[in-house]
């Protein structure tokens, strides 16, 4: 199979030959073949986006060669690029870039126009896309009037009008919340094994890479690895979405699939599980080996149940000859003090556990309070009336002895207080959910 895109001895290169060049792409060398699902990652300014603009031809300070179906873009004329955009490649962006004055149908038209396509025949096709994504009900509504959500899938249905062969995506979910990242990651799946687009991804987000055949790891402008996900061929659900279940039906599975271990051994089993958690809270944007370097540390951090700061924090501070991962010294002292938080509450609530397990009665207002502190604290939380608290009070005694799930939890928090919730912002309950669920992991030692 011939590759659809080969990219040569790529190099960006800004303010060539002053005293302050910048190196945004150094030597990359790739080639992508029809039909793949691939994914550039790599933490902010890493250069992954800059390369995916240089393959889609819309970063012309560009040095080397990138070929597009064998043809050379550094051949290209302007006639040419624009035939490229219109009918071989499709972009999306994290920012939605719908003309606001436009009602949705007219967005999704507009590269139809451009290439003077029969006004009936391109208003059907259209309302086909925008029916296939689930947003035709919106067709004569203007872009402000749908949520992010909806906005990213017309964004979407724009970029195939005009059916091209590769789809390209900038960050797409950066703007949404889970639910709408996660349909989102869907339709892009869906597109590249029903309908055979390729499609390159950009995002900093680890919990995506298990969507791809093949992922690119991008660091200081260079390729640093390239995986290949073999289990992606022929897998209906991925990853990514398979995990429904909250962690704590998870380790009531695990307990009851492995039920001739002992408490001890199950808690061992679940020792990488916590590391993952805890450094996927703590950090977002590192790459593969800096993330399994930290993962280690913070395992032997549970496994000893010794937490020292200084010497985690000289662990991220320190450059690889002295076997550290070489951060910057404030996002170094950040995340060994949010791991010290975390490793903190979780030792509470393992007390609490230990109660139980020595049959002594433990204090359930207690640990609801103490619990309560910590989130209300840690994500600055301000209750202006007791029927709020009393609220998340009973939400988290609820949860913490599993009589309501993390979903419930978190509408418990969002609902507004008129409908017995506690009224708070959406993303907020969302985090408070996300860091019970991994205190209530902590607990199983």
């Amino acid at each position: 199979m011939q590759p659809i895109i080969k990219v040569e001895h790529l190099d960006v290169i800004y303010f060539l030959g002053k005293s302050n060049e910048v190196r945004a792409l150094s030597d990359i060398n790739i080639e992508i073949y029809p039909e793949e699902f691939i994914i550039f990652f790599g933490p902010s300014g890493c250069g992954k986006s800059t390369l995916l603009y240089s393959i889609a031809g819309l970063e012309t300070n560009i040095h080397g060669n990138i070929f597009i179906e064998d043809k050379n873009l550094a051949l290209f004329d302007k006639k040419e690029t624009l035939q490229l955009h219109r009918k071989t490649i499709g972009m999306i962006f994290q920012a939605f870039h719908l003309i606001p004055t436009l009602t949705v149908q007219k967005n999704v038209v507009l590269p139809q126009i451009l290439t003077n396509a029969n006004k009936k025949e391109r208003t059907a096709k259209a309302l086909e896309l925008l029916e296939y994504f689930g947003v035709k009900a919106q067709a004569h509504k203007l872009p402000a009037e749908l949520s992010g959500g909806q906005q990213q899938r017309v964004a979407i249905a724009r970029s195939l009008i005009n059916d091209p062969s590769i789809l390209m995506a900038d960050e797409p979910v950066g703007n949404l919340d889970s639910k709408s990242a996660q349909d989102v990651m869907d339709l892009l799946k869906n597109l590249n094994e029903k309908q055979k687009k390729t499609i390159i991804l950009v995002t900093h987000n680890p919990a995506f890479l298990s969507y791809a055949h093949r992922v690119f790891y991008i660091k200081d402008g260079k390729i640093v690895e390239t995986r290949v996900n073999s289990n992606v061929h022929g897998v209906s659900v991925p990853q990514a979405e398979s995990v429904k279940h909250t962690i704590s039906r998870d380790i009531e599975l695990l307990i009851n699939t492995f039920s001739s271990l002992s408490p001890n051994q199950i808690g061992n089993l679940l020792i990488p599980f916590k590391a993952k958690q805890i450094v996927s809270e703590a950090l977002i944007g590192m790459t593969t080996e800096e993330v399994e370097k930290i993962e280690k540390k913070v395992e032997n951090l549970l496994l000893t149940g010794i937490y020292d700061n200084e010497s985690t924090f000289e662990f991220l501070d320190q450059g690889p000859d002295k076997g550290g991962v070489d951060m910057d010294k404030r996002t170094a002292r950040k995340i060994a003090d949010k791991i010290k938080d975390i490793v903190g509450e979780i030792k509470t609530l393992e007390a609490e556990e230990n109660k139980v397990k020595m049959r002594i009665s433990p204090d359930s207002g207690g640990e609801v309070m103490q619990v309560r502190h910590y989130l209300l604290d840690e994500f600055d939380i301000e209750i202006k009336n007791f029927i709020t608290l009393e609220i998340i009070n009973q939400a988290i005694k609820d949860r913490l002895t599993n009589v309501i799930d993390r979903d419930v939890f978190r509408k418990r928090l969002s609902l507004p207080v008129k409908r017995g919730g506690a009224g708070l912002n959406k993303r907020t309950a969302k985090k408070m959910a996300k860091r019970l669920e991994l205190l209530i992991l902590g607990k199983y030692k």
